[in-house]
């Protein structure tokens, strides 16, 4: 049991991008990252405004604090502007996903002894 968990591992790390582009479930949640409407490109056009607009306005002397701050502000409304995006297009995170389509793999592979994912199995959820 233990070495088919390492080949399996070993199959996983070389084959893992090929098995979950084979998930349905997986390819609509990475496509919903994709900025596809004019909404989309505004939630990320928002943290370079803001960015640029704290460079220019924040009431600090050193210029390398303010370019600092201004960077940090900048990720932390990128941050938000993500999870607003996020709250639009609900889904499972990628994560989850992930783990579901390695399982599923593992599972096939211990009752088949056969590596890879099996046609029809990974458009199912």
């Amino acid at each position: 049991m233990e070495q088919k968990n390492e080949v399996f591992e070993n199959w996983w790390q070389a084959n893992k991008q090929k098995a979950l582009a084979e998930d349905r479930e997986y390819r609509e949640a990475v496509e919903t990252y994709k900025m596809k409407s004019g909404a989309d490109w505004l939630l990320f056009g928002i943290p370079v405004v803001t960015g640029i607009v704290c460079v220019q306005h924040l009431p600090i002397n050193h210029e390398i604090l303010r370019w600092v701050a201004s960077i940090a502000i900048t990720v932390v409304v990128f941050v938000i502007c993500v999870y607003v995006k996020s709250l639009f297009h609900p889904h499972r995170p990628i994560s989850d996903i992930e783990a579901d389509v390695k399982k599923r793999c593992l599972e096939e592979y211990l009752r088949t002894g056969k590596l890879g994912i099996q046609e029809g199995r990974s458009e199912s959820k």
